[in-house]
């Protein structure tokens, strides 16, 4: 659930985050239909789910953290958390792969 951490969303805000997961579960069902009809593809299904709620270990304005790739990111406003897994996620499945198809 996304509440945009400590630069918390507006009530309206945080109703409309369940289109969050749309990418997501598009890929899920991808997958599940590519399994099922037997595609001989190697495939590798990548989901970047993040929980962005408030509490003692909540990344703080400011903070910088860095990315899987070694990109250092500075954190202007919390709620980028989801770019910033899915920046991971990318760059994870960046390796090795012939191909990467993006949902986000």
């Amino acid at each position: 659930f996304d509440t945009g951490g400590l630069s918390m969303k507006s009530p309206a805000g945080m109703l409309k985050m369940k289109k969050d997961m749309g990418g997501a579960a598009h890929v899920i069902a991808l997958a599940q239909l590519i399994i099922s009809e037997s595609v001989p593809v190697n495939l590798r299904v990548y989901v970047a789910a993040v929980e962005n709620c408030v509490d003692s270990l909540s990344i703080r304005p400011l903070d910088v953290v860095t990315s899987l790739s070694g990109l250092s990111v500075e954190i202007a406003n919390t709620d980028a958390e989801g770019r910033l897994v899915l920046a991971d996620a990318l760059a994870l499945a960046c390796v090795g792969s012939d191909a990467v198809i993006d949902f986000a």
